[in-house]
């Protein structure tokens, strides 16, 4: 499973930041509306202060190279480190502080930006909103039955899969050796990726329903603009929705005629890369719209002071939740709104929840088990008691040889370093709770009245010596 992850980094990471690279750093600016968030004003064309722009930007451009090639030889290292948790852990928390800091020359060129329109005496139109009444609220471009028809497709799947899980139906199974788990797992990602195909309508509709961008004093100018922006978003939220619910199909088929974990890799690697092809012609479609009304613009609407670091919108004055992004693509909120007060710090909790339940995973994959026999009852230890067994409901009890050769498929729990815990289909028995290091050679065959248990200590000498002693208090 370890080749997979490396080999799952190297292809969505790398692409991402060089994305990023390419669209927040280009080197040709003077062809766009705007430069690390600060409108692109005929004053910086003007011949003594494009070289200056010139410099900004080439400095700018050199600092995200490096952080650039440094993080792809980061993301190279990472993939020589052995331990699965670890380099998980290691991935989550590189991805999201090196996405940071491949912003950081944006933020720089941000403020030197700044500096030169107070220089030249530019004043920002902070708190201002215009707004065309004749084009307002008018302009929509989304077909809400484009996004309705993959949706009821991919509902119809993931009813199918939850049947076949509920053994209601059965279509998993249908060449030799597929067992039951496959309903678990056809379900589980079916079920995932409707909910990403549900999460994406009220995305669309908020797209759909923004704010009319104000660039010209002729109404139709704003009109034709804002509908091509808004149909540019609404094609790539219906091509986002058959997406998936084309991977819903495929994982499906692949599942119930051939289950293999590395052409199901192959195929998620497909989607992402899908994914990312998208993005990037959504983006060169949004910076051709740009570039074919460039010449139609006759009114700047200066908001760059109601723009923190060219990128987190704030005004107080504006009533709107959502804002077109100058930064990449699609909309983001305004943090001035009640409501973007309140998905801001629900983000930022969420961001500190991830960092403890890192820490906390850490720390669990690197606790050994513990089992021992006490006032009549076994006790399995990992962090907190897992599992309290009364020994005089013990049904069946037998030690067993070679845990290696049991087929251990995760319902959910842990398993990494050898660690199984939790609750497992085994040998194709559902709904067994696992409790074992499989380091130890030996392992305890639990039967109780509607549970099984396979439990093992961390070496086989101490699963002997819980056997022998379990043994003990069973017989009296």
């Amino acid at each position: 499973m370890n080749y997979l992850v490396d080999i799952f980094m190297l292809i969505i990471i790398c692409p991402i930041l060089l994305i990023i690279y390419f669209v927040e750093y280009p080197k040709k600016w003077r062809e766009r509306k705007y430069i690390y968030g600060v409108t692109n004003r005929e004053e910086f064309k003007e011949e003594k202060n494009a070289a200056r722009i010139e410099e900004i930007v080439a400095s700018c451009r050199k600092s995200a190279g490096i952080f650039l090639i440094l993080s792809f030889i980061m993301v190279i290292l990472f993939c020589f480190i052995p331990d699965y948790i670890i380099k998980m852990i290691v991935f989550s928390v590189f991805i999201f502080f090196d996405f940071i800091f491949m912003f950081i020359p944006h933020t720089k060129g941000n403020r030197e930006l700044k500096i030169i329109k107070r220089e030249l005496g530019i004043a920002s139109t902070k708190c201002v909103v215009l707004t065309d009444l004749k084009s307002a609220g008018a302009i929509h471009a989304l077909k809400k039955s484009s996004l309705i028809v993959p949706d009821i497709i991919a509902l119809v799947f993931f009813l199918a899969a939850l049947l076949a899980d509920l053994g209601i139906v059965k279509i998993s199974g249908l060449l030799e050796g597929q067992n039951a788990y496959n309903g678990h797992i056809m379900a589980g990602m079916a079920g995932v990726f409707l909910l990403v195909n549900l999460m994406i309508i009220p995305i669309a509709l908020m797209m759909d329903n923004i704010r009319n961008e104000v660039i010209s004093e002729d109404s139709d100018v704003n009109t034709n603009y804002n509908r091509a922006k808004k149909k540019n978003m609404a094609n790539f939220s219906i091509m986002f929705s058959w997406i998936n619910t084309a991977f819903i199909i495929v994982m499906m088929c692949l599942i119930c005629v051939w289950n293999n974990e590395e052409i199901l890799f192959a195929i998620y690697v497909v989607y992402m890369f899908s994914l990312m092809v998208g993005s990037i012609l959504l983006m060169n479609r949004q910076q051709a719209i740009e570039k074919i009304y460039k010449k139609e613009t006759t009114i700047e609407n200066d908001e760059d002071e109601n723009w923190i670091l060219g990128q987190f919108y704030y005004n107080p004055k504006d009533h709107r939740l959502n804002i077109n992004k100058r930064v990449g693509f699609g909309s983001t909120i305004n943090l001035a709104h009640p409501v973007g007060k309140a998905v801001g710090v629900v983000l930022i909790l969420v961001i500190l929840g991830v960092f403890v339940e890192l820490v906390y995973v850490g720390i669990i994959y690197r606790t050994p088990l513990s089992v021992r026999v006490e006032d009549g009852k076994l006790i399995c230890h990992q962090m907190k008691d897992d599992y309290t067994i009364d020994i005089e409901k013990i049904d069946e009890l037998v030690l067993k040889k070679d845990p290696e050769n049991l087929v251990l498929q995760k319902q959910y729990g842990l398993n990494a370093n050898m660690i199984y815990n939790g609750k497992f289909v085994v040998n194709g028995e559902k709904n067994c709770l696992v409790f074992m290091n499989l380091e130890s050679d030996s392992y305890i065959d639990i039967r109780t009245k509607g549970k099984t248990y396979y439990i093992s200590g961390s070496t086989e000498k101490e699963t002997k010596a819980v056997y022998d002693r379990i043994c003990e208090e069973w017989e009296k």
